[in-house]
């Protein structure tokens, strides 16, 4: 092994990318479904980085496995950047079970590369030596780039239905989009060249020229990375200066605990038949502060206090006209039993939760019966 000056940089390179990938998964400021898919990205994204130092230290001459060595991560690029770009401009983003199927791909391509290290340093050298294996390699980049360009064309499209008027700004926008039209080039480039090795692996030296682009575009991912680092650095800033601003200090799990406290006043107490409920009393019950009550209702249901009461109101005068033991009461007690104050408040507010009149509901459900 050789440390030269492109060796050691590499290196360099190599742990930045891991410093950078663990402060963004150990980051609790701004969003955290985009810290840990950002951090996850630059960490896998990163091990592209010890191709070049194994080229430029001549370990892979000595070592022909390491050649096969950036393969263990190529399907998982594409879907990291998907989810990390939906988790930035969707508001309302959360982690789905089914969304584990985009990363089959990724645990197929790791559980056969651990089966192929499993055959043994000098098995597998001889194996990487062949002229199957090379075309396997080549065939498995192609397909790996074809993979990735889809999900940043996914995530292009992603942004461009963001509306500005949405908290993420015309200039993160922009911002964005010129880190995945980088990796969309980086991609595209990657699926044309092993589609050129596929085809014409026989006239010119692939290892020569294939060391030579990746020591370009290992440089070029250290810019990338930078790039999407402080991008991502600046937006959790100005989350974090706007919840302080707001008075939203807590952390996620304060957050889910507060919220179920809310739910449990309004679902089991049902604090909502109370008709001059304000948001002062439910903040005493919480005893927390107005402000974050009013933060704690947006964020979680994209409402506000008025509305997120008067939606368990309306469930509770549909309850009630359907239910056989308050068929003696008129629609205006039931209403005034479930928190409304005000007839044309109660009918206004009815007929934009539900599209019809409290009459028109009652008369829909007994034409069902």
């Amino acid at each position: 092994m050789q440390l030269t000056f492109l060796s050691i940089s590499d290196l360099l390179i190599f742990f930045q990318g891991m410093l950078l990938g663990l402060l963004f998964l150990s980051n609790p400021k701004g969003k955290r479904y985009a810290n840990l898919l950002l951090g996850l990205f630059i960490l896998v994204f990163n091990f592209s980085s010890l191709h070049s130092f194994f080229l430029n230290s001549g370990l892979v001459y000595q070592h022909l496995w390491l050649l096969g060595f950036p393969s263990l991560f190529l399907f998982w690029y594409g879907p990291l950047l998907y989810f990390y770009t939906a988790s930035l401009v969707k508001k309302d983003f959360t982690w789905k079970r089914a969304y584990a199927w985009y990363f089959a791909p990724a645990l197929a391509e790791l559980l056969i590369n651990f089966i192929l290290l499993g055959l043994g340093g000098e098995k597998l050298g001889k194996l990487a030596s062949t002229e199957g294996f090379a075309w396997g390699a080549a065939t498995h980049s192609f397909i790996a780039s074809l993979f990735s360009i889809y999900f940043v064309f996914r995530s292009i499209q992603l942004v461009n239905q963001t509306s500005t008027a949405s908290s993420f700004s015309t200039i993160k926008k922009k911002w964005l989009k010129y880190i995945l039209r980088y990796f969309l080039i980086r991609f595209a480039f990657w699926s044309f060249y092993f589609a050129v090795v596929l085809l014409y692996a026989w006239n010119y030296d692939v290892a020569q020229y294939t060391k030579n682009v990746v020591l370009f575009f290992n440089s070029m991912d250290f810019l990338a990375i930078f790039c999407i680092s402080f991008f991502s650095f600046r937006h959790m800033h100005e989350i974090h200066e706007k919840e302080k601003e707001a008075g939203y200090m807590l952390s996620a799990a304060q957050e889910e605990l507060y919220f179920d406290k809310l739910l449990v006043l309004m679902q089991q107490e049902k604090l909502y038949r109370k008709g001059d409920l304000k948001m002062s009393d439910v903040a005493e019950r919480l005893k927390t502060n107005v402000k974050y009550i009013s933060q704690l209702i947006k964020l979680r249901t994209n409402s506000n206090f008025t509305a997120f009461i008067n939606s368990y109101r309306v469930e509770e005068v549909k309850y009630r006209m359907v239910d056989e033991q308050y068929r003696h009461l008129t629609i205006a007690a039931i209403a005034e039993e479930s928190g409304f104050n005000s007839k044309t408040t109660f009918n206004r507010v009815f007929k934009a939760v539900t599209g019809t009149s409290p009459k028109d509901f009652i008369a829909q459900y007994q034409s069902q019966l």
